[in-house]
């Protein structure tokens, strides 16, 4: 008898720099000065108007770990002279690599997305590597904001590229240089300034099977390097900016769209402020158990589409064995090429259901990437309708696209066979 005793190939995404910053992250979330700065960070979401709901009660120590895992993650990787990429803010966890990494979350974070971030300053000059999956995903964007008040935080952006601007070979391999100097001619080379910028890179799937991008980040100039802390000095920084990190992402909510009135839904409109790579919607939902509110909208050509819920807080359900999220590939248009979504607690019959996960307040978000030419933003929200379960029928357009029991469950089944890919 022969014996194969050759290892399986690692993950795709499982290079070393990851690996050792989930295995450092979950050390740091054991230190008894984390776990005594969650506690004390706790009382921010305690004293919040949300838990005042029962989906808010419910759901804080979910938000606030996946807050906690986020500082944990901001701060591990936050040395611009020896950047990381770090595929981090995902709040689905995933077992690989002989642990189970839980997840971080900032604020509606999309199933359909890998995000890496590294931490970059213009003191230093860069070289990031890349290379498209055989089945690339839908849309590739690559982004620098400032990050005055650290990594993980919402900032401006400074430089912005979409796999639309890449120069890239016929394999699919790519350079994308940064420093302070303007491109001169040079492809896919991103201006810097001085200070600390945050890298986010961001592969979003318009199909679960798709394979996120493949990146080597480098420095290739710059001062020496600065001196690397050590595990307790890192423990002590993550304790001390908690109450931070957590306070900022707790106010976000309030502030955002300024906090619409439930069941509406703001804008389309652009993203100027992260550099123009999408257009977004959304709102806030607040259902009753035999209620539902139905959104028909347009794709615009757009080469990623996806609509996402997340409860009060902004931390998004576990997406895979419930259809809470939806790209376009796992929707289904209408006979006139528009798509409804119906949001609704229990499984209305209707293909495209958003599942709220028993959820009946909490926030949506529409997303299209990589717009169609002749795409009219104002144009991509048809209708929007709170309606009674018992009288759906009458407001869904004729010939809306209904499925089966059956149906609906290999459906589920696809989601978490496709989502297992990504750790492939």
């Amino acid at each position: 008898m022969t014996h194969n005793n050759k290892a399986a190939p690692a993950p795709r995404l499982a290079n070393n720099d990851q690996i050792e910053l989930e295995r450092l992250a979950l050390r740091m979330a054991l230190r008894p000065e984390v776990r005594q700065a969650r506690e004390q960070a706790r009382a921010l979401l305690l004293a919040d108007d949300v838990t005042k709901n029962p989906d808010g009660a419910a759901g804080l120590d979910r938000a606030l770990d996946q807050w906690v895992m986020g500082q944990i993650a901001s701060v591990i990787n936050a040395d611009p002279s020896r950047p990381r990429l770090f595929w981090s803010v995902d709040n689905t966890p995933r077992q690989w690599c002989g642990h189970v990494f839980p997840g971080a979350a900032v604020a509606i974070d999309n199933p359909d997305n890998v995000n890496r971030v590294a931490p970059l300053d213009g003191a230093w000059r860069y070289e990031l590597k890349g290379q498209y999956g055989e089945f690339p995903t839908a849309q590739m964007n690559i982004n620098v904001t400032l990050a005055a008040d650290g990594q993980l935080r919402w900032g401006d952006a400074i430089a912005t590229f979409t796999n639309r601007d890449i120069v890239a070979d016929a394999d699919g391999r790519f350079t994308v240089t940064f420093d302070k100097d303007p491109a001169n001619g040079r492809p896919n080379h991103m201006q810097l300034v001085d200070g600390p910028l945050q890298l986010a890179i961001r592969d979003s799937h318009g199909d679960w099977r798709q394979q996120a991008t493949v990146f080597d980040l480098q420095v290739v100039g710059g001062p020496d390097l600065l001196k690397q802390p050590g595990e307790g000095e890192l423990a002590t920084e993550i304790a001390r900016g908690m109450q931070d990190f957590v306070k900022f992402w707790v106010g976000f909510k309030n502030t955002f769209w300024n906090n619409p009135s439930p069941n509406q839904v703001i804008g389309p409109f652009g993203r100027p402020r992260e550099g123009g790579w999408g257009t977004q919607a959304g709102g806030r939902f607040h259902l009753a158990d035999n209620q539902a509110l139905v959104i028909t909208t347009l794709s615009g050509g757009s080469d990623y589409t996806g609509f996402q819920i997340s409860d009060p807080w902004m931390i998004s359900p576990t997406p895979l064995h419930r259809t809470t999220s939806r790209n376009i590939a796992q929707c289904t248009p209408n006979a006139d090429g528009t798509y409804t979504y119906v949001i609704a607690l229990v499984d209305p019959g209707v293909a495209n259901w958003i599942d709220t996960a028993g959820l009946h307040e909490g926030w949506f978000m529409l997303r299209w990437q990589n717009l169609g030419t002749d795409a009219v933003i104002e144009e991509l929200v048809r209708e929007v309708t709170l309606v009674d379960l018992e009288d759906l029928d009458q407001v869904l357009r004729d010939g809306t696209p209904v499925v089966t029991l059956e149906q609906r469950r290999a459906e589920i089944l696809d989601r978490v066979a496709s989502h297992r890919t990504r750790l492939a």
